[in-house]
């Protein structure tokens, strides 16, 4: 970083310039209309004679609605089978990972047939078998690891099917089915929990309304997914709402109307609490909310815990929290349950509790202690972070900083609650001071605001731990889920198991099953990962596309894509609560033996424990059909259920979401009624308030030590810090809705829109003597490993870091030696290479960006 700290903020018109992957991206930011232009186009084709299906995009975790137009009568193919956004649809598309869809499923690198290893793990040496081979051999390990370590020891895990890795796990008896979030939205997940609570924690179920916002704050938040997220917000900004992105790379949707703020990575805390403390300082903030809608005004000691009834009452109730008026009387707040047993706020309304200068209380012991309220502890840890302050910290200048306050106050603006935020190991405290100042500004729940959205009810039968899709019960072993014992507030963080696999503790970790997951792109510090995977005595993967994590399997088996199979569920990342059905009624091309991942798992465990499979009803399904049979039986059920208890609220009702699904491929349920939480309902929380002080983290002496209840800028403890003015960079990461995906990034159209390049500033490459489209070696600073890319020179990152695509390049799978239309795939560097995989503590999210030196390659 230079000596001089320099205005970071980009005027969102000076960098308009041409390319194909920037015309791309802005085409993916741009205002909602083009969905018109495909609403016609679907219907011009079907009065052609091609039919419509529904489909929901697993390219990423947003399940975006499409629609399938296929030419009946026609072989499949790119050009018999086309695919647009389903207008009109909750989650509507559309972006470059779904317009490649047809890309994958016919890709000539695409996974035909089971491979069994036959050279060293990492090699990459496989032959082909047939699947009674695979399955039998897989079994026959699996039973033997089990017999010796016990069902614990295996594991499973996958990306977006998370729903499908665990029908091998938990009915097996093992807890140990965990998914990817520590990688990527694990922070944002604890973030809220420490502000709303159980129940609001996750993905999707808070969000800011898109539609009627009029100010928005993305913090490290690109709007790459989800989409139909994006389009709606298009709707705000076509009637006037105004947005700011903060980050330290340009975003795709900055490329249009939203302005660009750079920001040096992993300083967000510093410049969220300047934008609390301003809002306190400038008077500014909803202090009506924040006195009866948060715990603002909840009294603590000294050592910052909580005053409760219990400290002033002989046997009083410890979840009943203090307050205090102006004249110094006590009133208690707390939860209770209503004659219907639902829990309700039990406090008296008319007590009007201050949020400032509470006089010394005299405790039930007769000792009389001084006290601060929530607020004024919140208020004095972000007083330090003066505009100046934050400058020096993040590179903001004051005068942006103290602009942002006042339009986010003025304009009752909301900070988007994130997507993809395990970035720099503080994630947790940033997204709950994200939390926080939504809360300060009063934006709760309200149009506009960010507010909690709802389900649809749907339920389809399906496995969970010790229960069956058909009421089976069963013992599950006595281990505790791996990552929960050492991170006992995790989302879910792999990488527990796969350390377990070398050290054995907390105990160990034998046979991991790997289900449509890009390990070495999703994993911090893949170093550590290849030699993890070596220790494994069964690594088995099911994939669609050869991704890294083959070479190091034991077994690779084909799997179907989501073009090939069907399923019901409710739409995700979407304020109203809505169903939809993806039915593409694709197979496999020809030639590709691909089967569902969960007739794979189930065959696996039938063949090793019959009596096992038993416990979700599985016997022996030898087609696919036999199998689709069994599997849609449960998603038959649970509409079923559904459509009755929806006709007797309702008679008719069933009968037009039949129709809805029939002639749409989705139908919307209920609509999100605002100013509920917290004015009507409690939140998660111990006060069942917004916690701008979180009590939770008072919950045991662990949590007191590794999370503040309320805390500001923390320097990363994930990486080294560079030297300043030197070609020592921090290494930010992020995605693109126009190629970044783990199947994506093997398709021909990302050979030519994608960017595998490493970003970097103008300024610091004038010092190191590095052109645009140099090659330059990149080391990390932490783990040492060296990869090379070329550089893009330019001012869309800030000084003193450098920007790389995740999911885009750096593959260095052995199946693409020998082809040279895909040698493309190894261009660039995968920037989880250089991260050290710190995981922060109690929450397990893990850090992607990292620290690298970076030279030119000379000759």
């Amino acid at each position: 970083m230079s000596d001089k700290i320099v205005n970071l903020s980009v005027s969102r018109r000076t960098l308009m310039k041409g390319g194909a992957l920037a015309a791309a991206a802005a085409a993916a930011a741009s205002p909602c209309l083009p969905n018109l232009a495909f609403a016609e186009q679907i219907k011009k084709l079907e009065q052609e004679g091609w039919t419509k299906r529904p489909v929901a995009c697993t390219m990423c975790g947003a399940f975006c609605g499409l629609i399938e137009m296929r030419k009946e009568g026609e072989p499949v193919s790119e050009k018999t089978v086309r695919i647009f956004p389903n207008p009109g649809h909750p989650q509507q598309g559309y972006c470059g990972r779904s317009a490649a869809t047809m890309w994958v499923w016919n890709h000539p690198l695409r996974l035909k047939k089971p491979l069994k290893r036959v050279g060293e793990k990492g090699e990459g040496k496989f032959k082909e078998i047939t699947w009674d081979e695979a399955l039998d051999g897989i079994a026959g390990q699996l039973k033997t690891i089990v017999e010796k370590y016990g069902e614990s020891s295996i594991a499973s895990t996958s990306h977006t099917f998370s729903g499908f890795s665990k029908w091998i796990t938990l009915p097996l008896g093992s807890p140990n089915s965990i998914g990817h979030a520590s990688s990527c939205n694990a922070g944002g997940i604890s973030g809220r929990q420490w502000v709303f609570g159980k129940g609001f924690d996750g993905a999707g179920k808070m969000e800011p309304d898109y539609a009627n916002l009029r100010y928005l704050l993305l913090i490290g938040r690109s709007m790459g997914a989800a989409m139909g997220a994006l389009h709606t917000l298009n709707v705000a900004r076509a009637n006037g709402a105004r947005v700011v992105s903060i980050d330290p790379r340009m975003p795709d949707i900055s490329y249009g109307d939203v302005d660009w703020v750079g920001i040096r990575p992993s300083t967000d805390a510093a410049f969220v609490m300047g934008l609390i403390n301003r809002m306190i300082q400038d008077g500014t903030a909803d202090f009506d909310f924040i006195q009866k809608h948060t715990n603002g005004a909840y009294l603590v000691r000294e050592n910052g815990h909580p005053l409760t009834q219990a400290d002033f009452v002989a046997g009083g109730d410890k979840t009943k929290y203090a307050v205090a008026n102006a004249a110094g009387e006590i009133s208690f707040r707390g939860l209770k349950k209503n004659e219907t047993g639902e829990m309700v706020f039990d406090e008296d309304p008319s007590f009007k509790a201050i949020l400032e200068d509470v006089a010394p209380v005299k405790l039930v012991d007769g000792i009389t202690i001084p006290v601060k309220t929530a607020f004024e502890v919140v208020k004095e840890t972000a007083a330090p972070y003066t505009p100046e302050k934050v400058f020096e910290i993040t590179g903001v200048e004051p005068g942006i900083l103290l602009r942002i306050a006042k339009d986010f106050t003025n304009l009752k603006g909301v900070i988007d609650d994130g997507w993809y935020t395990s970035k720099n190991g503080t994630d947790v405290q940033l997204y709950q001071l994200i939390c926080i100042a939504n809360a300060m500004n009063g934006n709760i729940d309200i149009p506009g605001g960010l507010v909690v959205t709802v389900g649809a009810g749907l339920k389809i039968p399906s496995v969970s731990a010790g229960k069956g899709p058909n009421g089976e019960t069963w013992q599950m072993a006595k281990e505790k889920r791996i990552d929960k014992i050492v991170y006992p507030e995790a989302s879910a963080t792999f990488k527990v198991a796969l350390q377990a696999a070398v050290t054995g503790k907390p105990y160990p970790i034998k046979g991991v099953f790997f289900v449509g997951t890009t390990m070495f792109h999703r994993e911090a510090n893949s170093q550590e990962l290849a030699e993890q995977l070596k220790k494994l005595e069964l690594c088995v993967v099911q994939d669609v596309l050869p991704q890294e994590l083959v070479d190091y399997a034991d077994y690779v088996l084909p799997a179907t894509y989501f073009m090939e199979r069907k399923e019901m569920a409710g739409v995700k990342w979407a304020l109203d609560g809505s169903i939809y059905l993806s039915d593409p009624g694709l197979t496999p091309p020809k030639g590709c033996e691909a089967r569902h991942d969960v007739w794979i798992l189930l065959e696996i465990l039938r063949r090793a424990f019959p009596e096992k499979a038993a416990r979700v009803g599985y016997k022996e399904c030898k087609t696919a059909e036999e199998f689709n049979k069994y599997f849609d039986a449960f998603t038959n059920k649970g509409f079923n259920k559904f459509l009755a208890q929806c006709e007797s609220q309702k008679p008719g009702w069933a009968a037009k979401i039949k129709k809805d699904i029939e002639t749409q491929g989705w139908s919307t349920i209920k609509t999100k009624k605002y100013n509920q939480y917290p004015y009507h309902k409690p939140f998660g929380t111990p006060s069942g308030k917004v916690e701008i002080y979180a009590f939770q983290s008072f919950k045991n002496e662990a949590y007191e030590k590794a999370i503040a209840p309320i805390s500001g800028y923390i320097p990363s403890p994930a990486f080294t810090a560079p030297k300043q003015n030197s070609n020592e960079f921090i290494l930010a990461s992020g995605k693109n809705c126009v190629t970044c995906s783990g199947l994506n990034m093997f398709t021909q159209p990302t050979r030519y829109l994608g960017d595998r390049t490493v970003w970097m500033n103008p300024v610091d490459a004038q010092r190191l003597g590095i052109k645009n489209g140099d090659m330059a070696e990149i080391e990390g600073i932490d783990t040492n490993y060296v990869g090379q890319a070329r550089i893009t020179v330019t001012n869309k990152v800030v000084p003193g870091a450098v920007f790389a695509f995740g999911f885009s390049g750096g593959n260095r799978t052995k199946h693409l030696v020998n082809d040279p239309e895909y040698q493309f795939v190894k261009e660039g560097i995968n920037s989880h290479w250089y991260a050290t995989g710190y995981a922060q503590p109690v929450f397990g999210n893990v850090a992607n960006n990292s620290s690298v030196r970076i030279k030119k390659v000379r000759g």
